[in-house]
């Protein structure tokens, strides 16, 4: 059995006693024979109407108000429906457009005014003018509540429903920006990489008959650029076949692309903004792919950038480069406890961007709260083999 269907079950079942218990004179006429025929039949009847009103709401509660009509004058228990009714109506106020659901809360007025006129049957005549109209008021008070209700809820899930919608939209605008970001940057690294490759040829062929060591030397320094460009070629080609922007990779910038050594000036910048930046280096740097290079900067970047918009001045934060002979673990944590700003600075979409740079280039992301206070964001990335240069320090 269904959640759904249980809250149906439940909810149908507390109407029925209710009407039966609240809205009825069975506590005190206990019925007998036919009379109690009756009565179960009456109460058997809403209860299995409603365990199908979230299918057909407008149904349900036509057939329910029938119902209702017909057993205010020929109960023998003084059944007055009511909470069975509301139930209906709430659904329809809920499930439905407010033009049909205004049409039930008038058809609604139809049973307060039943009900206020069984009310005065049953009172001496000084009595009735006041039984009638206070029975009315009571009643009409009570179905328009429920239909208030449930035009709320209905706005309720709608309002949600948008945001939901608006938030989907914006990641998903957020990951196409990344993509074409990625293929630009990619395109200028192959770019970068074939004009090397043919400086290399050019001067070989220069030296072709006079040094034949140097001739070794560019064809190495032409396979090697050209791997790596086949390999940002292939993911160029896969940001290209994810995106539907045709403008993706349009021309050289000419600009050149940041790296884990371009990590100090970062760390710099973000230090002017008072926020405190540790730099921690272990293992053996590995020789990174231009793209990945990149990757692994733009992680530390938007940690960085995170922790200025979102905790503030104040902030302590660790970068952690771990160099394993397969893979570079970034990890970047704050402490949470800078100044945070009056208002929100982004609109938490970098993270969706950055997941989809590193997949491209066969990375993963990781980004959770720290126990504590503080948030954690850890990038693995894959490495090639070892490079010659100077590692990211210790910085402050």
């Amino acid at each position: 059995m269904s959640r759904a269907t249980a809250v149906d079950i439940a909810l149908a079942a507390s109407a029925a006693v209710v009407d039966a218990f609240l809205f009825s004179a069975v506590s005190s006429r206990k019925p007998e024979g036919a009379g109690l025929w009756l009565f179960v039949a009456l109460v058997t009847i809403g209860f299995a109407a409603l365990l199908v009103r979230r299918r057909w709401p407008v149904l349900v509660f036509g057939v329910i108000w029938v119902w209702a009509v017909l057993v205010t004058p020929t109960s023998e228990l003084e059944f007055q429906p009511t909470a069975i009714p509301c139930v209906a109506l709430f659904t329809v106020a809920l499930r439905t457009q407010i033009k049909v659901s205004a049409g039930a809360l008038l058809a609604c007025a139809v049973l307060a005014v039943l009900a206020g006129l069984r009310e005065a049957a049953s009172r001496p005549p000084e009595a009735r003018m006041v039984a009638t109209y206070a029975t009315l008021v009571f009643y009409l008070l009570v179905y328009g509540c429920v239909w208030a209700g449930g035009r709320w809820a209905r706005l309720s899930h709608q309002h949600a429903d948008d945001l939901e919608f608006r938030r989907r939209v914006e990641a998903h605008e957020a990951v196409m920006g990344e993509r074409t970001r990625i293929a630009r940057e990619l395109h200028d690294i192959v770019a970068h990489s074939v004009t090397v490759m043919v400086l290399q040829a050019a001067g070989a062929r220069r030296v072709l008959d006079s040094d034949p060591a140097r001739v070794r030397r560019a064809l190495g320094h032409i396979e090697e650029a050209g791997e790596q460009a086949m390999g940002e070629l292939r993911r160029m080609l896969t940001v290209l076949r994810l995106s539907d922007d045709d403008e993706a990779g349009d021309g050289v910038t000419g600009r050149p692309q940041p790296g884990l050594g371009d990590v100090p000036h970062l760390v710099g910048t973000v230090g002017a903004a008072g926020v405190g930046v540790r730099t921690r280096v272990e293992g053996e740097p590995r020789r990174l792919a231009a793209s990945v290079d990149l990757a692994a900067y733009r992680v530390v970047q938007e940690a960085l950038t995170n922790v200025t918009k979102h905790v503030g001045p104040g902030a302590q934060v660790d970068v952690r480069l771990r160099w394993e002979p397969d893979e570079l673990t970034v990890e970047v944590t704050d402490d949470g406890r800078g100044r945070r700003p009056e208002r929100p600075l982004s609109t938490n979409h970098g993270l969706a961007g950055l997941r989809e740079r590193l997949a491209i280039v066969g990375g993963r992301l990781a980004a959770e709260p720290v126990t504590g206070g503080g948030f954690r964001v850890t990038a693995v990335l894959p490495v090639a083999g070892p490079v010659a240069g100077e590692p990211v320090g210790e910085h402050r």
